[in-house]
């Protein structure tokens, strides 16, 4: 690996501390290994990414990120907290990632920093940055960057930073050294094994974590408050589990993690909705108009659920 390769990630991970990521990590841009394709596709056949079509789509590329990014040589990857601190309760039935402005923005607009500054370092650099918007196996890659391990639960999670953690990366042209093997004491102190421990998988309140890192998206809580647009057609044909007093999201199995305990306290940008959501039940939700709803949470996550399932899930199961 050339001087100035390394240079070129010590820059990054500097930029990045800056920004306030909670890690980085680099791996060679390549195929992904054959046993996470093999898996992927089975869920594919077994049905279980329900009507979540983007992941239906693109799949070579999903697999591949140098179809994304001719030339590809590195895929740059960034940890982005937002668990609340200790002393702040989470508000009534929304998921933590959603209590502020919308992490796709947030992330984006450190990621462009960091492209910027590698722009001036490298006027050869190519590259692109993609947040959980484009078919890229974010998770797989901050494996192989040496930032963690994919739990039961199918969520990252880092011995160091935890479990709440959002995912930024960079795929470039430039030829960085891979973490694995420039920073291996770093790897090997965010790597680790959920070994014995089901925990996520007991906590789970609909049973969509059918197992050990097996997911059927069609009970899960989040798909269905977040993604499902014939939400009310399909509680009606009694394909939705009752979602247990959740309106947006479901924190269930993060929550119940051991891991859990090592997460830090994420940015102020995924908080800045908090006093509004705080102590709003059922009753603020229905009485919340379209109009009011779609001004309160403008650059918000919620808004991509949409009022009318929020009103739906208020209402739906047991408290």
């Amino acid at each position: 690996m050339s001087t100035t390769g390394e240079k070129i990630y010590g820059l990054v991970a500097e930029m990045a501390d800056g920004l306030g990521f909670a890690d980085y990590g680099c791996a060679q841009a390549r195929p992904v290994p054959a046993a996470i394709r093999s898996y992927y596709l089975n869920s594919l056949d077994k049905g279980h990414l329900a009507g979540l079509g983007y992941l239906h789509r693109n799949i070579e590329k999903r697999f591949n990120p140098q179809l994304l990014v001719p030339g590809a040589k590195s895929v740059l990857v960034f940890l982005a907290p937002y668990s609340l601190p200790a002393d702040m309760q989470p508000p009534e039935g929304i998921a933590q990632y959603a209590l502020g402005k919308d992490y796709h923005i947030v992330i984006k607009e450190k990621l462009f920093a960091i492209m910027e500054m590698l722009k001036r370092e490298c006027p050869s650099f190519q590259g692109r940055a993609f947040t959980d918007s484009a078919p890229v196996m974010e998770r797989e890659w901050g494996v192989q960057a040496g930032l963690g391990w994919i739990g039961k639960n199918n969520f990252l999670i880092s011995r160091r930073y935890g479990i709440k953690n959002l995912i930024g990366t960079i795929i470039c042209n430039l030829e960085l050294p891979a973490t694995m093997d420039f920073e291996p004491q770093k790897a090997k102190a965010n790597l680790g094994s959920c070994g014995e421990c089901n925990r996520c998988l007991e906590a789970c309140p609909t049973g969509a974590l059918k197992g050990e890192f097996t997911t059927d998206t069609r009970k899960c809580i989040s798909y269905h408050t977040i993604e499902n647009r014939d939400l009310a057609a399909a509680i009606a044909a009694g394909e939705v589990p009752p979602f247990k007093g959740r309106y947006f999201g479901c924190d269930s199995c993060m929550d119940a993690c051991p891991w859990n305990s090592r997460n830090i306290t994420g940015w102020g940008e995924f908080h800045s909705n908090y006093s509004i959501l705080s102590g709003k039940g059922k009753g603020w939700w229905k009485g919340l108009d379209k109009e009011n709803f779609e001004t309160i949470f403008k650059d918000s996550p919620i808004l991509r659920g949409g009022l009318e399932n929020i009103r739906i899930s208020v209402d739906w199961g047991e408290e």
